[in-house]
């Protein structure tokens, strides 16, 4: 809720740009967003694959810490990208991934995102563990 004392300059006015200096993205790869990810690429040799929902991050604060740390990125949405599963289907058949995380927030939007991941895994007839997580609006996190 806002009130009346509500400032929305204050983050603006007390940033600081040289609290990034020397720090960089830890990022494996580029591009992160599925429907423009390589189909066959070395950076999914032995991987562990993040599937994100394209919201997730900004709806967890701590998001690229609890989640996205080692993992080679893959970002999505339901609602905007085409046939997800098809796309995921087809890296999981021509590359040895080790594992997926599934991260998608508890709107209708992301009802669907985990279930396009098992999709694609069942389709590609490869042996690929799956966990999942939910990010509740609030910032909680659930796995599931």
């Amino acid at each position: 809720m806002i009130t009346k004392d509500f400032d929305p300059w204050k983050n603006f006015n007390d940033f600081d740009p040289t609290e990034f200096e020397g720090q960089s993205s830890e990022l494996k790869q580029w591009p992160i967003k599925l429907w423009k990810a390589p189909i066959v690429s070395p950076y999914y040799h032995r991987a562990h694959l993040l599937i994100a929902a394209d919201c997730s991050a900004f709806a967890y604060p701590n998001f690229h810490r609890a989640y996205a740390c080692g993992k080679v990125v893959l970002t999505c949405c339901t609602e905007s990208d085409f046939d997800i599963m098809t796309k995921l289907s087809e890296i999981l058949l021509h590359n040895d991934v080790k594992i997926i995380t599934v991260v998608k927030t508890d709107k209708p939007c992301c009802t669907d995102l985990t279930s396009a991941v098992m999709q694609a895994a069942k389709s590609s007839h490869l042996p690929v563990p799956i966990q999942a997580a939910t990010i509740f609006i609030d910032a909680e996190d659930v796995g599931e």
